[in-house]
């Protein structure tokens, strides 16, 4: 198997795995604290189950993606050009 081969499928399982992970809190947060809610805490006017279940995790979906491509991901390629 070729070492960029390997080395792009590691990259992808890193993102996969963020994203499940990600969507697994926003379902499971947002199934807990939206619809089984008695009174709904405002935070800044915005419920905090929508700042906690949703704008969290696309934060650091964003915060993961920078250092991902910024700082983890590394080029490996053929020296030829």
């Amino acid at each position: 198997m070729d070492s960029v081969f390997r080395q792009a499928r590691r990259e992808a399982l890193h993102i996969v795995i963020f994203s499940v992970l990600c969507m697994i809190w926003t379902i499971g947060y947002c199934g807990i604290f939206a619809y089984n809610a008695q009174e709904v805490t405002l935070i800044w006017g915005i419920p905090h189950w929508v700042i906690f279940g949703v704008a969290l995790p696309w934060l650091s979906a964003t915060v993961y993606s920078l250092w991902f491509a910024l700082i983890h991901m590394k080029e490996k390629g053929d020296d030829s050009n």
